[in-house]
């Protein structure tokens, strides 16, 4: 087979590999993305994601990147020239007891502290006026007017079409077989269409990184965990505005502009053996599906419509590793989102294109697979065998 020769191999086309496609192509740079499957197909993660866009409950490290990613969000669409179904209608977290609202006294005081200025706390009448029919125990609630929520698949196939408009070409149901190295030094991949020369690689391929990463004696503490998600038969449009959830509930509860419910949480299912699936817990559909219709009883008066379940990356400390790989020279990866990827994909975008192309990222210094060295073996060992 011939040699294809590229400047940035991206390995992964889900809504990270494509945003950082994007921004690279739209540098000047010769891209090429490399697909095991179709771009947002299952059982991916960004085929499987909820959309949410959400700075609250955001980790420190990932405080500026969400900044960017919330304004960027705001005109996405005519940037990407493409209707993403984006709705700016806030975020909320709700507190049910006196104490889970002191609780949220300090939490909002974290997240203004951390750059997020209007974030607010809501009291009762407040909570109740933002989404009417909460029950009536809801008595307080920390509000992100910012927040919002988009279509992950067509966020991510639009990610795809902009950068091919700017000259990436994407394989597509083209495997990668093996990273290739020479002197401790990754200068492509073997893929099913033959042998990929690149002068940079980039691995963003979400739960199936670590197969990648393997190919070359690299084991990154990352474990795939199966995530469900339900819809519901469609309401009455505009019942929910906000993305809620609660202080003691594992729940996140959006409405969809053609009025379906979608619940998520972190309701975990079970990836398949070869990780090319997932199955559900029939306990944990009626788990989320409970949890919500008593937080909103609306919900209770339709119906499930559909549930699945995606495969994604969490990482052993819960923050994504965005950067060179240490004693790996021109290796970069995007991965380990944990489940809070999709929001950040367009600061993350640019930021790895930056970084790329030599230029300081201080917005990514608290994410840098450079920490992976401080991690204790052991400890690492124990996390990649547990289950979800």
């Amino acid at each position: 087979m011939s040699v294809t020769n590229t400047e940035v191999l991206i390995v992964g086309s889900g809504v990270i590999g494509g945003a950082i496609a994007y921004h690279a192509a739209q540098q000047g740079r010769q891209v090429l993305v490399v697909e095991r499957s179709e771009v947002a197909s299952a059982p991916a993660a960004s085929w499987a994601s909820a959309g949410g866009m959400r700075r609250q409950q955001r980790p420190l490290a990932e405080a500026k990147l969400a900044l960017e990613a919330i304004e960027r969000w705001r005109t996405l669409e005519q940037e990407l020239e493409a209707d993403l179904l984006y709705r700016r209608g806030g975020s909320l977290v709700l507190a049910e007891t006196d104490a889970e609202a002191e609780h949220l006294v300090a939490f909002v005081q974290r997240q203004q502290e951390q750059g997020f200025t209007d974030v607010r706390l809501v009291d009762r009448q407040g909570v109740h006026t933002l989404v009417q029919g909460l029950h009536d125990g809801v008595v307080a609630g920390s509000y992100s007017p910012g927040d919002g929520q988009a279509d992950p698949v067509r966020t991510t196939r639009a990610f795809a079409t902009a950068a091919q408009r700017y000259g990436a070409i994407y394989w597509s149901a083209t495997s990668v077989l093996a990273l290739l190295t020479q002197n401790e030094r990754v200068i492509g991949a073997q893929t099913e269409r033959g042998k990929v020369q690149a002068e940079q690689v980039v691995l963003a391929a979400g739960a199936w990184s670590d197969e990648v990463a393997g190919s070359i004696g690299l084991r990154l503490p990352i474990r795939t965990r199966g995530l469900q998600m339900i819809s519901s038969t469609p309401a009455p449009h505009h019942m929910l505005l906000p993305v809620i959830g609660a202080v003691n509930r594992a729940l996140t509860l959006k409405q969809l502009p053609n009025g379906v419910f979608l619940l998520g949480g972190g309701w975990p299912g079970d990836p398949t053996p070869d990780r090319r699936s997932c199955t559900l817990r029939p306990r944990n559909v009626q788990g989320n599906w409970e949890t919500a219709c008593e937080l909103l009883p609306a919900v209770g008066r339709q119906q499930i419509a559909r549930v699945w379940c995606g495969l994604e990356a969490q990482s052993f400390d819960d923050l994504p590793f965005i950067g060179p790989m240490p004693a790996m020279d021109r290796l970069t990866v995007a991965l380990g989102f944990s489940g809070r990827g999709f929001a950040l994909a367009p600061a993350i975008g640019r930021a790895v294109a930056e970084q790329l192309a030599g230029h300081p990222t201080p917005e990514l210094d608290g994410l840098s697979p450079n920490r992976i060295t401080n991690f204790q073996p052991d400890q690492v060992e124990a996390f990649l065998a547990k289950k979800s």
